[in-house]
């Protein structure tokens, strides 16, 4: 129940229990052999619960799938989606938000490193089953981003312009993450080794970050300036 704890910030309700043993169980599982290959049996056996314990709390394997997806959009694991915009400075947020994206203690974390290897998997092996999961669970930090940015710039809407740097500053850590992760590994593995040097892209992730949202505002600064 070590996941269930860190995720949810407390120990887990005798309610809770099995439904946790089941998520941990099917993270390991599905990481290690897919979505395809992954069996009830062998999760339910894993969870050491009754096999119709996985119909009772989430109904079928496609939605215990996508329930696995959706843990670390938690709020308990994601400081940035709890974060006061009003309390908060522009370092702190970012800071958070890339806590959240590139957790530096990801390599030590045996539950963090199975999520690794099931985002690789699902990348390179769609299951087809998640269809927009992931996006509407991303969606609240994306929606805080834009009102974090938008407080920055001192604007009310939200244009084109602002949702590029969104996407932009997601990029920054992504890419160690999922698609770009292998060429990281195979040209500079040195930037994701050990808690130091994640700590340290962490605090690379926030000075470009910063760069980014400055000349943004300099930009529309410009833009103001010449349309008057």
């Amino acid at each position: 129940m070590n996941m269930a704890q860190r995720l949810l910030g407390h120990a887990p309700s005798s309610q809770e229990e099995t439904r946790w043993r089941l998520l941990q169980a099917a993270t390991e599982v599905f990481a290690e052999v897919g979505y395809r290959a992954a069996t009830t049996r062998e999760i339910s056996r894993r969870a050491e619960v009754n096999l119709a314990a996985i119909h009772y709390h989430f109904g079928d394997k496609a939605e215990l799938y996508r329930e696995v997806f959706r843990l670390p959009f938690l709020n308990e694991c994601n400081t940035f989606a709890t974060l006061d915009l009003e309390e908060v400075s522009l370092s702190e947020a970012l800071r958070a938000l890339y806590i959240w994206l590139f957790p530096p203690e990801a390599e030590a974390d045996p539950m963090l490193r199975q999520f690794l290897r099931l985002h690789a998997r699902e990348e390179g092996d769609p299951s087809g089953v998640l269809g927009d999961a992931l996006v509407q669970a991303f969606r609240p930090n994306h929606e805080k981003l834009l009102a974090l940015l938008s407080r920055e710039m001192e604007v009310s809407d939200v244009d084109d312009d602002m949702q590029r740097l969104a996407f932009n500053l997601v990029g920054l850590a992504t890419v160690y993450l999922h698609g770009g992760r292998s060429a990281v590994e195979a040209f500079a593995p040195q930037l994701l080794k050990g808690v130091p040097a994640r700590e340290t892209m962490v605090e690379r992730l926030l000075e470009h970050a910063l760069v980014l949202i400055a000349g943004e505002k300099k930009r529309r600064m410009r833009m103001q300036k010449e349309s008057t």
